[in-house]
């Protein structure tokens, strides 16, 4: 998981490589003159102290870096500092989706990537041939989301808590390669998990190896109470258990 470092540094960063009018170049990050698309993000991000734990690529930046990804429903869904993406259907022309995802569930190539600087006026910055741009238009953009290193409103990281995973109904609950996204795995109810970050009724968690997101609704913070709801023929045992525990307890 990437360092969390905070918005404002990470787009105080990116100005300054644009500002430095780098050439395009396959693979380059800022750092000698040069950047390509996803290059002038993962430079921002290592200048403001954080790392990038993958591949040099946007289709990996869509998959495993940003949160939230989803269709622009239009421009007034952007925030500062959203990743957005171009993207090509399986079979469009030029669709080129690099072999190691051939088995990921998501199927879209990611080949191209910028960054809302500005929501009024719109303002995308990117870096393509060549160098960089500024977008003041949708046009291609198809896809946004949030960096998970970052805080998307600029929120400081939040201190990691533990919480219960619960649930009125079913044993488990599903825990989520993003918010909405790909399943990771099914927690048991019960289970203790560690909440890293949250956004828009999501939480991100940790639970042993596993990172993903689980709607905030199935976790309750330590010191909450947990309501269960049991079977009626349970509920009337535990009572009676009980009536009779307090009977013998009596002065």
């Amino acid at each position: 998981m990437s360092r969390s470092i905070s918005l404002d540094a990470f787009l105080t960063q990116l100005d300054l490589i644009a500002a430095s009018s780098p050439r395009y170049r396959l693979g380059g990050d800022g750092s000698d003159g040069t950047c390509d698309c996803i290059g002038l993000i993962i430079g921002a991000i290592r200048r403001a102290g954080g790392a990038w734990p993958g591949i040099h690529g946007s289709n990996y930046a869509a998959r495993h870096e940003v949160s939230g990804l989803q269709p622009i429903a239009s421009a007034a869904a952007l925030s500062v500092g959203d990743l957005v993406f171009k993207s090509r259907d399986p079979g469009a022309s030029g669709y080129a989706l690099p072999s190691r995802y051939a088995d990921h569930p998501d199927p879209l190539d990611y080949y191209h990537v910028g960054v809302v600087r500005s929501t009024a006026p719109l303002t995308i910055l990117h870096c393509t041939t060549p160098g960089i741009v500024t977008d003041s238009k949708l046009g291609k953009w198809r896809h946004h989301g949030w960096l998970n290193c970052i805080s998307q409103k600029g929120e400081a990281p939040m201190t990691p808590t533990n919480a219960t995973v619960t649930a009125q109904q079913g044993s488990t609950v599903n825990l989520r390669e993003s918010p909405g996204g790909a399943l990771v795995a099914r927690i048991p109810v019960g289970d203790t998990v560690t909440i890293i970050a949250q956004q828009n009724g999501w939480a991100q968690i940790t639970h042993g190896d596993l990172t993903g997101w689980m709607k905030a609704e199935y976790l309750a913070a330590s010191g909450d109470a947990i309501t269960l709801e049991l079977p009626a023929d349970v509920a009337r045992q535990l009572l009676s258990a009980l009536t009779a525990a307090l009977g013998q307890c009596a002065p």
